[in-house]
């Protein structure tokens, strides 16, 4: 089981349609402010004309792992407003935790939020998560620290905190990370992989783009038709609205029912590349690609 998180939970089709999604409490929904990442003039209004406004929570890469990615200079102003409003910054570097450098996201931006919600990697591979950050709010979870304030504490519960398995293999994976350039070897695959596309769809004369950052890589299949040079596709300038807003399930399904077939599973329309990925699997990987482009393409899928 995955988890969910009532609190953060709005928005059925969209996050950002305003309605309620099933069995959430409107109560919730309403204590909720979702911002488009790709208006940072919004966002700095807002945390500057609201005193209601206890928290920012996102992605640093962007939305769904760089799929909807940042402005640039977006999160050094967003670290430089909510600390001049005494908003804490809670960063989720769930994916992008040691992928996206040693040190996630945060260590690669050189932007140090108040909170990291951390899970995927740093469990080893096993179930498992953990909160890092500033030790005067952490200190709201410790018994000894809220006796010591004379207050009460923040309750936190779990079936599997502290669960010494998911602690061991937490350790020896954040220990090879640290030793070896993990890192790197998936970002290097990853960086192939999506020069290797962008050339194949040039080659087949298909305006979809390609792009990602670190170990991740994103197709954007252009469901509008728009005129689009693979070489030079900006995402920035399509925005939430065009990157997400415009997607298309069946194409999508499509392309991956046409990569699997071909021996590749995309995770959606793009996926993260693992250290253990070589020039075999690359190879592989852009040969299938150019395999189901060809596919969908004779088919009127592009």
């Amino acid at each position: 089981f995955h988890g969910w998180h009532d609190g953060v939970a709005a928005g059925s089709t969209s996050h950002f349609t305003g309605g309620v999604p099933a069995g959430i409490p409107p109560q919730l929904v309403a204590e909720t402010v979702l911002l488009p990442a790709d208006d940072p003039a919004r966002v700095t209004e807002t945390l500057k004309s609201r005193e209601d406004i206890a928290a920012v929570l996102l992605e640093p890469s962007g939305a769904s792992a760089g799929q909807v990615p940042l402005p640039q200079g977006f999160l050094a102003a967003l670290r430089e407003t909510t600390r001049d409003q005494d908003v804490l910054l809670i960063f989720d570097e769930v994916i992008t935790g040691f992928r996206w450098s040693r040190g996630g996201a945060q260590a690669r931006f050189g932007v140090t939020p108040d909170l990291t919600v951390l899970a995927k990697i740093v469990a080893g591979g096993l179930p498992g998560a953990a909160v890092a950050g500033r030790a005067d709010v952490l200190d709201q979870l410790d018994a000894g620290a809220a006796l010591a304030a004379g207050r009460e504490k923040v309750p936190h519960q779990g079936t599997f905190n502290a669960n010494p398995v998911t602690a061991a293999a937490a350790v020896t994976a954040l220990s090879i990370i640290e030793k070896q350039d993990i890192c790197g070897r998936a970002e290097s695959a990853a960086e192939d992989i999506r020069k290797g596309m962008r050339m194949a769809l040039v080659e087949e004369g298909v305006p979809w783009g390609v792009y990602g950052e670190a170990s991740a890589f994103h197709v954007f299949l252009n469901p509008r038709r728009l005129p689009i040079d693979p070489m030079t596709f900006d995402p920035l300038k399509l925005g939430f609205d065009g990157l997400k807003g415009a997607r298309s399930p069946e194409k999508t399904n499509r392309l991956r029912i046409a990569m699997i077939a071909n021996g590749v599973d995309l995770n959606g329309s793009g996926g993260l590349v693992s250290a253990v990925h070589g020039e075999k699997e690359v190879a592989r990987t852009l040969e299938g690609f150019r395999t189901a482009v060809k596919w969908l393409k004779a088919e009127g899928d592009v």
